[in-house]
């Protein structure tokens, strides 16, 4: 006897053994024992879904000799004929080859003679979007007013494609794709009858590739069972499928995480001498992160082995987006895969992600800092809490200061030397171009008609712009072409966050000219900077002072 294909020996016969479609077939039941089914249906939906398993269930259940009934009895002629397929009430027309006018004229002489076994003669036709539009004007009589033992059922992956008048004449069901959970049971089950060694991994691989069709699951079942020749492993799945295996996946991100080109450029390739298809690759990877970031959302153990942030994983899926909208475009596509690989470990939005964990992990330690503080880790005498801090050298920037710049802003005159902020870092004037950099790095957030205001991060550069021979140097720079302005001052950006917030709340309170209470906006003469003029180029004065006189040395 020659061997039949899993799919056709485990097609389900009855209701009960179908899966992954129970809204679906609780309506159909529920109409079959009531006797209010129609008579005509459209089953649609993605391919291996049940939809031509289950029209010939209700064929079946239809014409059972205990009908009206939920479930056929499977015991009587009728059934058992139906499952044999001989029994001629039962008609499965194949749309795709038989999609002509004749062949819908023929169905609609045939139509009036009644059935010869059962009470119902049921007309299957299978990819019924494939009919001709004469065809289908053909079928429309037909199915508008049928005889009434006759029962349509049309099956379709496509249902976009049937006409609107057909489809108005139908009960309409839309078959879903079948969960993963549901596949694997099925798996499972058939392999236990057919004594079959297969590991959990495998199972979930097949499941996995077959994306919601059992029909798929089965047949990769019966090809990996072929090439395996003994226990099927998750390794023969893939090499049957084309797929990547979980381990190799693994194995690529790591790689990537550890941002190692060379490597991950070497694994690839292995594979893809492989003959690996490289969009089956990319969907993997893909399926890959989402099934890494399910797991970590749901505190899961199944990818303990991958130590990934989940912000690296939205960006790794956005370039592997990126990347399949690509392919479909080019016929460069290894280049591609290698491009983005390359990207997934050096690229402007990782670079984003590293800066802002490290910026998290520092306001973590601030945060435990705190605490620590709060707990008494720090111990001060209320004396030292109570006492005022008492800078040693005269304050650099004051608050009404700041203030006054706000309440007589120009916003002419800030847009103006906005407009050619970016050209600072280019700038072509040697003895100028160190100042122009750390003027370019600071971010000019208010002017007058005379007089601007810098923000910046950091103390030293602060400190560095305040002083005589810099701002000298600055002006010179901003007022090369025309005198735009005669003077500035800087804050640096904490005091100044608190300074704009506290002045536009006052403004919200109908306040047009603000006035703020002075604090310490930490930016002091020391005692040095009272006696001793720098006569250095600033930037070698704020490069001694960050990295220490002893480290710098200026070479002419």
């Amino acid at each position: 006897m020659s061997y039949v294909a899993l799919y056709r020996t485990y097609r389900p016969k009855t209701f009960s053994e179908v899966y992954g479609q129970k809204v679906i077939v609780q309506t159909l039941q529920n109409a079959l024992e009531n006797e209010k089914f129609a008579h005509a249906y459209v089953f649609s939906g993605p391919r291996g879904t049940g939809k031509t398993s289950i029209a010939k269930i209700v064929a079946k259940t239809l014409n059972c000799r205990k009908a009206p009934i939920k479930e056929a009895c499977g015991e009587c002629d009728i059934c058992k004929g139906i499952d044999r397929g001989d029994v001629p009430d039962i008609i499965e027309i194949d749309a795709a080859s038989n999609n002509g006018v004749d062949e819908i004229r023929d169905l609609r002489e045939k139509v009036k003679y009644a059935p010869s076994v059962g009470k119902y003669k049921v007309y299957i036709i299978d990819e019924v979007h494939m009919l001709t539009q004469a065809a289908f004007n053909a079928l429309l009589k037909t199915l508008e007013e049928p005889p009434k033992y006759v029962v349509f059922i049309l099956a379709t992956t496509e249902v976009h494609k049937i006409p609107a008048t057909i489809l108005s004449r139908c009960q309409r069901f839309d078959f879903k794709n079948i969960d993963l959970e549901d596949i694997k049971s099925n798996i499972k089950r058939i392999a236990e009858k057919e004594n079959l060694d297969i590991d959990d991994q495998a199972i979930h691989a097949i499941a996995t590739t077959a994306e919601g069709g059992m029909r798929d699951a089965l047949s990769l079942l019966d090809q990996t069972l072929s090439f395996a020749n003994g226990k099927i492993t998750e390794d023969d799945v893939y090499k049957i499928s084309g797929g990547l295996s979980r381990r190799f996946i693994i194995d690529l991100l790591n790689l990537i995480i550890e941002r190692k080109p060379q490597k991950t450029l070497e694994l690839i390739h292995e594979v893809l001498k492989e003959g690996k298809d490289i969009q089956r690759m990319v969907a993997d990877m893909i399926y890959a992160l989402r099934d890494i970031l399910l797991d970590k959302v749901t505190q899961g153990k199944n990818f303990e082995s991958v130590q990934i942030k989940i912000p690296y994983i939205y960006a790794y899926l956005n370039i592997l987006n990126e990347l399949q909208n690509d392919l479909k475009y080019t016929t460069s596509k290894r280049a591609y895969l290698e491009l983005a690989l390359i990207k997934m470990m050096n690229h402007e939005s990782i670079e984003k992600i590293d800066m802002n964990l490290k910026i998290e992990n520092l306001e973590h330690k601030l945060e435990s800092l705190e605490k620590n503080i709060v707990q008494g880790k720090f111990i001060e005498t209320k004396q030292q809490e109570k006492e005022e801090f008492k800078p040693s050298g005269k304050a650099l920037v004051t608050v009404k200061e700041v203030v006054d710049i706000l309440n007589n802003g120009n916003k002419e005159k800030k847009a103006l030397l906005k407009s050619g902020w970016s050209n600072l870092k280019d700038y072509d004037i040697p003895n100028l171009k160190a100042v122009a950099t750390l003027l370019h790095e600071g971010s000019l957030e208010a002017t007058t008609d005379t007089k601007m205001l810098l923000v910046y991060d950091d103390i030293l550069t602060a400190k560095t712009m305040l002083k005589e021979e810099t701002k000298a140097k600055v002006l010179q720079i901003l007022n090369r072409k025309q005198e735009l302005i005669k003077d500035y001052t800087v804050v640096l950006k904490p005091d100044w966050l608190l300074i704009k917030s506290e002045y536009i709340e006052q403004l919200n309170g109908n306040i047009s000219k603000p006035k703020l209470k002075e604090r310490d906006l930490h930016l002091y003469e020391t005692k040095e900077e009272e006696t001793v003029v720098n006569e250095e180029d600033p930037l070698v004065s704020f490069a001694e002072e960050y990295f220490g006189k002893n480290i710098v040395k200026v070479e002419e």
